[in-house]
């Protein structure tokens, strides 16, 4: 997305050669938001001393005796730090934008406003716990002590910049329903259902129900394990160790004609997607990449200690979307129980992955489907019920635009179901009904969300900071409604454990794989799945869990949890690497993060190889493939053309017949769909509907995907296939999420860092993915890497994606970021005296203003 408007080009490019022609201006105007990390200093608010200790890569150590100014310093050290990644992601939230970028947001705000993200975190804070409350306040109140009396200019250099472009306000106070909003922020984007549902609707309207299903295909996928092997509801409660059991059905809703009449609107909300920014993930989908996690008990491991993984696979971005940080009572009590480390937020206080002294998690994206959308049959400001019409709830919210004088003005309407997201496109024409319905009204497309009933969710993120055993872990994960995560524990007595968290919606009818008639009562929603029957387990049998967005559970449970899953290659990978390996050692389970099998190869490499080619230049690049052992590593000529090859199969077999948007992105879900049609030679995907006197097959098109692929490969690297490797193509380009994505070159360049020659790629453990519709430069990888060894949790280990530091230019902007890309891990410690031995920088923070 452009940020910037195009008409202060010319200033700001002056302003970028003025900063490099006058080398102490430029060093004055970069420096001027650098923080202060020694000495002592006032801050307003505190009620004692607090010590912040930064190693060498700038990691902050918070020591307070009272757990309001913990928060209030872990507020005040992320403003020094991140102050505007924090403005920008409260104003994402809010759908203010165009106070920050002008009109070129005005439709992201526009559909974020009619969501109600800031809306609903406003509802949220009166269910919070009273101690929630005060540390969000007291977080608030530290990044306003921070932020006081300072001018915008000295916060960031993005400000500086922005004032190029009119901005003239300077930031207002932080609040607490600035960090509660962010929450819903992070359930959008890790939320997958609203993407599938609406391309499975699309694909049914135009070419059917049985066509559309074979693009998204069922789980398992060749008998890949899911999370839980056993489990089932008996009673009132989920039995981790009961049998299999049968399911029950769930009958779908709308016909194909139905879908096919509003496949507009459809449309229409399919481009919400591509319109709002994605912080946490890209807008690439298809599963192209996903989150890795994985405990194994004391009785696998060398130590007799667990050992917990996890590296959740978000967005590449600059700075990384994680900041790491711990966050230590001096003295452990009832009054003060924080003495936790690990990756937090900016924006949030607490952590959200990491350790204490008796216990570590890790999350994954569950893909839980807690999105519906709904057809409405509206007229006018009234939606029908049954055969009644009765109002839709209206309310009209104002935008402020940078540069206008007066705000613009949006209605919001909403049924019962949810806001109509179908209005917010002041194109989309409303279609009419069906003759099996034969109301005149136009058909609008509403959504159901569990991130938008008001929830608990900071309570259960601070809940599990304080936990001390599984028991402790559950309660808390019980708080947790959106996001829903797959939670991760291992514990210090040699434990490990898997619970599913969040809001899983209770359907009257419908499985929520394409839209419902919203105007039937039948449908709908009744409540969400209890917490005591939602999917857990204990020290399993194996001895190890893996959580990597697979299927949560077999058809035996009862509810329907999702139909977005990782297809498993990944998980299984993981899980063979752990069923198969000695005991376990932190070396050796530090080496399953970069593996970069791509075991979906093994699928596609034979048959490849069986397809007669005839042009010897084209039988050089298939020979690359020859005793491949299906590594994607960075110098691999085989995982170059491999990939490319893919790239190719999915042009020629799908564009001539799907929309542009829903070309194939390429990773875990296509990559399912072409593992079952290599199968069916004959199968009508196969034919390019463009070429009318033939009718093409399966190795016509790989025939030609090789050939086409050798072409593209030749051009993109070398003729010569000893200078193919797949990291030349396949590179990192961190992008700060604000201007880094302005569309102005030299803007870009002072905050965006790269490129970095990587390996792995989509549906690979190293989940390096990339959207096929684009290149093969990496949109979706680690955002962080932590390995924790329960035995001895100062030899746990971490890595950032970037820094700790938003400052670009500041030395901790991106110095974890080599490491990443190497694949190298750095100590991650945790008790004071380990602490201790690696600060670096000591800033004391004392009562006063």
């Amino acid at each position: 997305m452009r940020r910037i408007p195009r008409w202060p080009i010319f200033t700001a490019i002056v302003l970028v050669l003025a900063l490099g022609s006058l080398s102490s201006i430029a060093i004055a105007t970069v420096r001027r938001s650098f923080p202060e990390t020694s000495g002592r200093l006032m801050v307003p608010g505190l009620k004692g001393e607090v010590e912040v200790l930064r190693d060498s890569f700038g990691v902050p150590n918070i020591y307070a005796d009272n757990p309001e100014d913990l928060f209030l310093a872990q507020g005040y050290v992320q403003a020094q730090d991140r102050f505007f990644e924090m403005d920008f992601r409260r104003h994402l939230a809010a759908g203010r934008l165009s106070e920050l970028f002008g009109k070129s947001e005005l439709e992201t705000d526009a559909y974020i406003r009619t969501l109600g993200w800031r809306r609903v975190a406003e509802q949220e804070l009166s269910l919070l716990a009273p101690s929630t409350r005060r540390y969000l306040d007291a977080y608030a109140a530290g990044v306003n002590a921070y932020i006081e009396n300072r001018p915008a200019v000295d916060l960031s250099m993005e400000y500086s910049l922005l004032r190029l472009q009119g901005l003239q306000d300077n930031p207002e106070p932080w609040t607490a329903a600035d960090s509660v909003a962010w929450l819903k922020v992070m359930a959008w984007d890790l939320a997958s259902n609203l993407d599938e549902e609406s391309e499975r609707a699309i694909v049914a309207g135009k070419l059917g129900a049985a066509r559309a299903a074979s693009l998204f295909p069922t789980y398992p996928l060749d008998d890949f394990a899911p999370i839980l092997r056993r489990g089932d509801v008996v009673g009132k409660a989920f039995d981790p160790s009961a049998g299999r059991a049968s399911a029950r059905p769930f009958p779908g809703g709308l016909s194909d004609d139905q879908l096919r009449k509003a496949s507009r609107a459809l449309e229409g909300v399919a481009k919400i997607t591509r319109t709002i920014p994605h912080v946490l993930r890209s807008s690439a989908g298809g599963g192209a990449t996903g989150s890795n996690s994985w405990a194994m008990a004391g009785s696998g491991t060398a130590s007799g200690h667990a050992i917990l993984g996890n590296d959740p696979h978000l967005s590449t971005s600059i700075p990384s979307i994680f900041a790491q940080v711990g966050l230590h009572c001096r003295v452990l009590s009832k009054a003060c129980p924080f003495d936790v480390s690990g990756f937090s937020m900016a924006s949030l206080p607490g952590v959200v992955i990491g350790k204490n002294a008796k216990i570590a998690w890790g999350l994954t994206t569950s893909y839980v489907d807690a999105q519906d959308l709904f057809l409405e049959d509206v007229q006018g400001d009234t939606v029908r019920e049954g055969e009644s019409y009765v109002p839709l709830r209206v309310i009209t919210e104002q935008i402020r635009v940078r540069g206008e004088d007066q705000p613009r003005t949006i209605r919001i309407r909403s049924s019962r179901h949810g806001p109509l997201l179908s209005d917010v496109d002041q194109r989309l024409q409303q279609v009419s009904a069906s003759e099996s319905d034969p109301s005149t009204a136009p058909y609008a497309v509403s959504l159901s969300w569990t991130a938008l009933q008001p929830g608990r969710t900071v309570d259960g993120l601070l809940a599990i900071n304080q936990a001390q055993n599984f028991d402790e872990f559950r309660a808390a994960a019980a708080l947790v409604s959106a996001p829903s995560q797959n939670l991760l524990y291992a514990d210090t007595a040699g434990n490990i454990g898997y619970q599913l968290a969040g809001a899983v919606p209770l359907r009257r009818r419908g499985n929520g794989t394409k839209p419902s008639p919203g105007w039937e009562s039948s449908y709908g929603w009744g409540s969400t799945v209890p917490f005591a029957k939602l999917p857990y387990v204990e020290n399993p049998p194996s001895g190890f869990i893996v959580a990597a967005n697979q299927q949560v559970i077999g058809s035996q449970y009862p509810y329907p949890l999702g139909s977005a899953y990782s297809y498993g290659w990944r998980s299984q990978e993981i899980v063979d690497r752990l069923r198969d390996a000695p005991p376990l050692t932190m070396d050796s389970a530090e080496q399953i993060f970069y593996d970069d099998t791509i075991r979906f190869a093994a699928d596609l490499v034979p048959i490849l190889l069986k397809i007669k080619v005839s042009d010897p230049w084209v039988v050089e690049g298939q020979r690359t493939l020859v005793g491949w052992d299906y590594s994607a590593s960075k110098d691999s000529a085989a995982a170059a053309y491999f990939n490319v090859v893919c790239h190719n199969i999915f042009k020629l077999t799908f564009r001539d017949e799907l929309p542009q948007d829903l070309w194939p992105s390429g990773g875990d879900r296509w990559y399912a769909v072409l593992s079952i049609l290599i199968k069916q030679p004959e199968n009508s995907w196969w034919d390019d509907v463009t070429t009318k006197d033939k009718i093409e097959t399966r190795d016509d098109i790989l025939l030609a995907a090789m050939t086409n692929a050798r072409k593209e490969i030749t051009s993109l690297m070398a003729r010569d296939t000893d200078q193919w490797q797949w990291g030349k193509l396949h590179t990192v380009r961190l992008q700060n999420p604000s201007l880094g994505t302005s569309g102005i070159k030299p803007i870009e360049s002072l905050f965006n860092r790269g490129h970095y020659q990587v390996g792995g790629g989509p549906a690979v453990v190293n989940a390096m993915g990339y959207d096929d519709r684009t290149g093969y430069t990496v949109t979706d990888g680690p955002a962080m890497r932590m390995l924790i060894d329960l035995g001895d949790l100062d030899a746990s280990r971490w890595v950032n994606q970037s820094g700790v530091s938003g400052h670009a230019f500041n030395r901790h902007y991106d110095d974890q970021t080599v490491l990443w890309a190497n694949q190298q891990l750095w100590p991650f410690v945790s008790t004071r005296g380990a602490v201790d031995g690696r600060t670096a920088t000591r800033q004391e923070l004392l009562p006063g203003s």
